[in-house]
């Protein structure tokens, strides 16, 4: 069996290579995998490079690496084993890959918006912990009746050393990211508002929200477009019959 690689002339066989590919999933036999199918679904789906395509996107490649000279091209290809059908080779299965993802249908893309609308929405978050509720609610008095400041209360009082020097920002947070009950209290507020005490795992927690942000599709668009082409992928993965000739001469035994 011959190697695919020697390093200080020790040799790695290319199907050991490929085994350790295969138990580990690792991105190089993953991804050539990827590259067959949606090369073959491109072709029953009418999707092609056009020379042109092809051209430009050689040309970029070359003067982003600086290979605006036939010589480094060369050098390039020569000192990272490409030849010139391999570059294009490659090009090609990124054009592709674009290709197929751009051509998920935006009808597809807004269902998936409107079905999945409220897992978009962030909530920008601020916290006081607090060891107990009767501080908590002490505190809360003190903001809601007396005008108290939730930043300044959060950097004296918050048990949180990573929010509380920061005025108990906590970040931008989606509902995913947020407990069933915070969530439900939080995205039910309006911006300004302090909500709590709320029992945590770690404490009891005080939250201020100062914004809700509630992207519309076109801030999402190319997020749900990544998402469906990934599911694609996944299918086409999971219907495929995908068959490693390299062992067809081997018998593996079990113990």
């Amino acid at each position: 069996m011959p190697d695919l690689i020697v390093v200080n002339g020790e040799g790695l066989p290319a199907a050991d290579a490929v085994r350790r590919s295969i138990i580990h999933q690792e991105e190089f036999l993953e991804r050539s995998i990827e590259l067959l199918l949606l090369r073959q679904y491109a072709a029953s789906h009418g999707i092609v490079n056009t020379d042109e395509q092809l051209q430009l996107a050689l040309d970029e490649m070359r003067y982003q690496r600086g290979l605006e000279s036939v010589e480094k091209a060369r050098q390039w290809m020569k000192a990272n084993h490409q030849t010139e059908l391999s570059l294009q080779d490659a090009i090609d299965g990124m054009l592709i890959r674009n290709k197929v993802r751009n051509s998920i249908p935006e009808e597809q893309i807004a269902a998936y918006y409107a079905e999945h609308q409220l897992e978009f929405e962030k909530v920008t978050l601020y916290s006081i912990r607090l060891d107990s509720e009767e501080k908590a609610k002490e505190l809360y008095a003190q903001i809601t009746e007396e005008g108290a400041n939730f930043h300044v209360l959060a950097m004296e009082h918050s048990t949180d050393s990573e929010t509380a020097p920061k005025g108990g920002y906590v970040g931008e947070m989606t509902r995913a990211m947020l407990s069933g009950e915070i969530e439900a209290a939080v995205f039910k507020a309006k911006p300004g508002d302090v909500i709590g005490p709320i029992k945590t795992s770690k404490g009891w927690n005080l939250f201020k929200v100062a914004k809700i942000h509630k992207p519309t599709l076109a801030e999402v668009r190319s997020n749900i477009q990544m998402t469906l082409f990934l599911q694609l992928l996944a299918k086409l993965r999971a219907e495929a019959k995908i068959e490693y000739p390299i062992f067809e001469s081997e018998e593996v035994a079990v113990a």
